[in-house]
């Protein structure tokens, strides 16, 4: 187990770097920088476009630029934002708890409406309770999600117009208006992640149900439910947490269009707003937070295997 975690480790560190070097050369390929949006384009001399560049240091090369970043990353420092003059870890830190808390919300509750869809699915499959099932969620799971985002804001202000919050609500102002502003956000990207969720649940579980030691329980007189759930979705487990994971790390990064419709000060807006602006610490430190997420993701699911799956721990 503690070459595992040394191993994960490892792979953490190295994409990291790779992602924040990717990212370094990326930016300095993209037409103009930092200093034409701090100066402006209208009336600038060149003396200060070259002072400013002195400034942020980026009249040295790529690779010293990097080397100064990474250095102050290690130490805990992400940099300061010459855009909007703050610091780039003060933004993250109120950007991602927004974020993190939208992802886990709607994995918990997709997971609680599509792990047991896909069971009754899977039971039932090729009758007509798993034929409108399927229908059903992978018709949800069919529209854009920015289509349902609108639809949702627009009879939400119709029928439901308690719930439509105009801005966003920290729980520590009020709770109340906190779970209102986060009700619509929710329904938009829950019903599509239960749909996904579902229809793995549904080909994990027929593959397990086909398998020998099912007929043995059930020749052996074990009840249907306990063969469903405590023998054949436990077996059924390890390809759906590791999509469940999968999609949390995709989600995480993938909440741009809801937080843009919803105005949610999440890590997928902000990193949208620092994009347009030319903000480059703030892009690098948000992509690295992506990356991290993933690597992390992905090193805590494969921990849990050994846990899932008893054939999968070391002898």
């Amino acid at each position: 187990m503690l070459k595992i975690i040394v191993s994960r480790l490892s792979a953490l560190v190295a994409v990291m770097l790779a992602v924040s070097m990717l990212v370094f050369a990326m930016g300095s390929q993209i037409p103009g920088d930092m200093t034409s949006v701090i100066v402006g384009q209208e009336g600038a001399t060149k003396e200060q476009f070259e002072q400013v560049r002195r400034d942020l240091g980026l009249d040295r090369p790529l690779p010293v630029q990097y080397l100064r970043w990474l250095g102050q990353a290690l130490q805990g420092d992400l940099g300061k934002s010459p855009i909007t003059g703050r610091h780039v870890n003060a933004d993250l830190a109120s950007q991602i708890g927004v974020s993190v808390e939208i992802a886990v919300l709607c994995l918990l509750l997709s997971t609680l409406i599509g792990l047991p869809a896909g069971v009754v699915a899977a039971v039932h499959a090729n009758r007509r309770l798993d034929v409108v099932i399927r229908s059903l969620l992978l018709f949800i799971f069919s529209v854009p999600t920015f289509v349902i985002g609108i639809l949702v804001l627009l009879l939400g202000s119709q029928v439901a117009p308690e719930l439509f919050q105009v801005a966003y609500t920290h729980w520590s102002q009020d709770p109340v208006l906190h779970l209102r502003s986060m009700a619509m956000p929710l329904l938009t990207i829950t019903f599509p992640m239960a749909a996904m969720t579902m229809q793995m649940t549904r080909s994990a579980m027929i593959e397990v149900l086909s398998d020998p030691f099912i007929t043995t329980a059930r020749a052996g007189g074990v009840s249907e439910s306990r063969i469903q759930y405590m023998h054949a979705l436990r077996n059924a487990l390890p390809p759906i947490v590791t999509f469940i994971g999968f999609q949390f790390g995709v989600m995480l990064g993938g909440l741009i269009v809801v937080e843009q419709i919803f105005s949610l000060p999440g890590l997928g807006r902000g990193m949208l707003e620092a994009i347009l602006t030319r903000d480059y610490p703030m892009v690098t430190a948000a992509t690295l937070v992506f990356a991290g997420a993933f690597v992390c993701i992905n090193a805590v699911i494969d921990l849990l295997y050994p846990i899932l799956d008893p054939r999968q721990r070391p002898r």
